[in-house]
């Protein structure tokens, strides 16, 4: 080549870039496209990345509460299984006492003899519900459940007999006629009966029943009080509408002479059934102190 003519070098480059062969002012003006293209990228990452990571984080946030609900969900529909399965098997436990209590009153002594088994179990039976002034089912007489239950009282019962408010059988009429007016769907039902020391027996019954506004206007002073409204609202809306159970124990005394019942005394637990419903001491203590319905649900 001419010493005076200029020389144009030119560079192969084996590459994939599209840059192929190109003297060095073109492959200088490529590298530097290609370099503002990297670091308008790179601006562009660096502009939105704030808002990239905040998508990112509320997403992830929103995975953590859908996986905190899901669990919620699963816990709660255990705890509603196991509580289920809880008064499941409560009942056939009253089921089994109930149906061996039947055995026991068959097989004690003869069916046509007077037992204390049989008097307590027929006493329950017609009391299941309190006194009621309905007709007898089935039955084309005028008789009612009261005549009947008016009728049982004066034959097994000594004229004397004692009970938790007093004596006499009309004591005990008083005392079951005090039920119904703020316990409409009492229900009494006779869980065990077993013998005690000497003609004593004791009976293990279940009381069940609504809790209503007017049942607690009536029977619980702290539902009256006006010191604290707050509180008194709070418990108040944590109690209407639950179903109350009270366990009882009865301590019915018989005179094997007379064949009658010489006393009758019980004892309900008011604590455990209000714990369970309003889950602490303080709360189930203001409520059942002074309370009258251990004396409505006494006989």
């Amino acid at each position: 080549m001419n010493s005076g003519s200029k020389s144009i070098t030119k560079v192969t480059i084996a590459s994939g870039n599209g840059i192929g062969t190109a003297t060095t002012p073109q492959r200088a003006a490529q590298v530097e496209g290609i370099a503002e293209r990297q670091q308008r990228i790179i601006n562009s990452i660096l502009q939105y990345s704030p808002s990239l990571l905040e998508d990112v984080s509320r997403s992830y946030e929103r995975q953590i509460e859908e996986l905190k609900r899901n669990q919620f969900r699963y816990r709660q529909k255990f705890r509603l299984i196991a509580e289920s399965l809880e008064r499941d098997i409560q009942r056939l436990r009253e089921q089994i006492q109930q149906h061996e209590l039947e055995r026991q009153l068959l097989v004690s002594r003869p069916p046509t003899s007077t037992t204390p088994w049989s008097v307590v179990s027929e006493y329950y039976r017609l009391f299941r519900n309190g006194i009621k002034g309905t007709p007898l089912p089935n039955s084309t007489s005028n008789q009612t459940t009261c005549d009947v239950q008016m009728n049982f009282l004066s034959m097994v019962m000594s004229p004397v007999v004692s009970v938790n408010s007093g004596f006499g059988v009309d004591t005990i009429i008083q005392e079951w006629l005090a039920v119904p007016l703020m316990h409409q769907d009492l229900t009494v039902r006779l869980i065990r009966l077993e013998y005690d020391e000497g003609n004593v027996i004791l009976a293990t019954v279940k009381s069940s029943t609504t809790i209503t506004e007017e049942m607690l206007r009536c029977e619980f002073p702290f539902s009256v009080d006006r010191t604290n409204d707050d509180q008194t609202s709070r418990l108040v809306a944590k109690l209407v509408g639950q179903q109350l159970v009270i366990p009882t124990t009865v301590r019915f005394e018989w005179d094997s002479k007379a064949d009658r019942v010489l006393s009758m005394h019980s004892n309900a637990d008011l604590v455990t059934p209000f714990l369970k419903l309003l889950g602490n001491v303080q709360d189930t203590t203001l409520v059942i102190d002074n309370s009258l319905l251990s004396k409505a649900t006494s006989a």
